[in-house]
């Protein structure tokens, strides 16, 4: 089941799982500081109206989750997957494909995906989810400043249910 949330609560026990992975990716001088300022960050969501939450339950259990909002690296309008994720143990059954399809058709318009380019797994994740949902009409960027590529669509152009 997934839902749309104004407060992070409900995420707040995995959101700390999820910054556990992620720094794998990038060299942290003090993971404490870090992780404070994501959560910082995370805080934004339950304040904001150009900010979103998407949560992903299985029975009673947040299993995921997806932050959606509007500030672009790639583009000048419209939307960004900022942070998602699937708890470990439920990678691979179909989850993240349903999530991010969700996720998608909320909002009409230009989107994009940046995944850091040390993530392989989500770089090919997102590949095979952002090709599948858009029949291939997408555009993958690499910038270098930011250490990432970017999948940018635009959901306006029929894009497909993921199942």
């Amino acid at each position: 089941m997934i839902t749309r949330i104004k407060t992070t609560n409900k995420i707040k026990p995995i959101f700390r799982e999820y910054l556990d992975y992620m720094s794998q990716f990038y060299e942290i001088d003090d993971v404490d500081s870090w992780c404070k300022g994501a959560l910082k960050n995370l805080q934004r969501y339950s304040m904001a109206d150009d900010r979103y939450i998407y949560i992903l339950k299985e029975f009673d259990s947040v299993i995921g989750f997806a932050l959606v909002n509007q500030h672009l690296r790639f583009n000048t309008d419209g939307f960004a997957v900022a942070e998602f994720y699937i708890q470990k143990n439920h990678e691979r059954k179909g989850y993240g494909r349903k999530l991010a399809g969700h996720v998608f058709a909320q909002f009409t318009g230009v989107w994009e995906v940046a995944v850091t380019l040390k993530n392989k797994a989500a770089l090919m994740f997102w590949e095979q989810v952002v090709s599948s949902y858009t029949n291939g009409k997408f555009i993958k960027e690499k910038k270098a400043s930011f250490g990432v590529y970017g999948f940018i669509f635009d959901t306006a152009d029929e894009p497909q249910i993921l199942q």
